[in-house]
């Protein structure tokens, strides 16, 4: 059973739901978890776990789902992991070749603790496969063995392997986000569209003022997947909504510009009456 917990965001117990959108609109997994939980340890089970038949190739999350070690996770898994780190200007980057002049990044990797250690990687690397092709299989969930990894500290030699792999993708990571400004934008535009997301899913969540009763957590999974299943379906005809109308009007004649199209998200609810219409016959009404 998920326990309910205090968020001071929100001065009152509450629960988080914790929701994958696809490039397409298209949300394919929610899982719910405690509010002061970080996301980090979850970022990997909406990817292995949902029913869908997307490709999911690479995964956008903020700086709360950040960590090196899911940089090694994803990496493993064959999948790009491009979070967006709050301050990235001040954190670590490192090196691999202790004899190599990397020029102007010099100054920045020249201290000892930012050399990478790739025999405590090499030592544990049959080890690191089988885990995280257990994670993949389903043998337990990423989130339960990601958090307990995260527990452990560079005293464990395994943790510190990955922690050493996560830092090598980290650091390219940043460098491209640094000196790619289209990264950046894909970046903020894949962010964009959870935001979007979680905007509908406040309005989309009415009923009982939005709070969840359901103490255990079958029961909250199923309130989590109604939700994703609803927000699916009003975006699923937002979308159908937006081809018809492209087909049934001549475009150029109303000199509309067709490139302007990949802009326009169908996440929206404004033409939607979410809570449901009365109609009331006068005729069965008595005086």
């Amino acid at each position: 059973m998920l326990q309910q917990t205090w968020s001071p965001r929100f001065q009152d117990y509450s629960l988080e739901f914790y929701s994958f959108v696809a490039d397409n609109y298209a949300p394919f997994y929610s899982i719910p978890i405690e509010c002061t939980d970080r996301d980090a340890a979850y970022v990997l089970d909406g990817l292995l776990y949902n029913e869908s038949d997307l490709a999911l190739k690479e995964h956008y999350t903020d700086t709360h789902g950040y960590t090196e070690i899911n940089f090694a996770a994803f990496a493993m898994l064959g999948r790009r992991f491009s979070p967006r780190i709050r301050g990235v200007q001040k954190q670590r980057i490192y090196r691999i070749d202790q004899e190599k002049d990397y020029g102007a990044l010099t100054p920045l990797i020249i201290r000892k603790d930012r050399l990478i250690h790739l025999n405590w990687i090499t030592d544990e690397w049959d080890k690191m496969g089988h885990f995280y092709a257990s994670l993949e299989s389903g043998h337990t969930t990423a989130s339960t063995a990601l958090k307990r990894l995260a527990g452990f500290t560079g005293k464990n030699h395994f943790y510190r392997a990955n922690r050493e792999l996560g830092r090598i993708f980290k650091t390219e990571h940043i460098l491209r986000i640094m000196s790619d400004p289209l990264a950046r934008q894909q970046t903020r535009r894949g962010l964009l569209k959870s935001e979007e997301m979680n905007a509908l899913a406040r309005q989309v969540a009415y009923g009982k003022q939005g709070k969840i009763t359901a103490r255990d957590l079958q029961a909250q999974r199923n309130t989590s997947s109604c939700l994703t299943l609803i927000m699916a379906c009003i975006i699923y005809w937002q979308a159908k909504e937006i081809s018809r109308v492209i087909q049934e009007y001549n475009l150029q004649d109303a000199k509309i510009d067709i490139s302007l199209l990949k802009h326009i998200s169908p996440i929206g609810w404004e033409n939607v009456i979410l809570y449901g219409e009365y109609i009331l016959n006068r005729s069965l009404i008595q005086v």
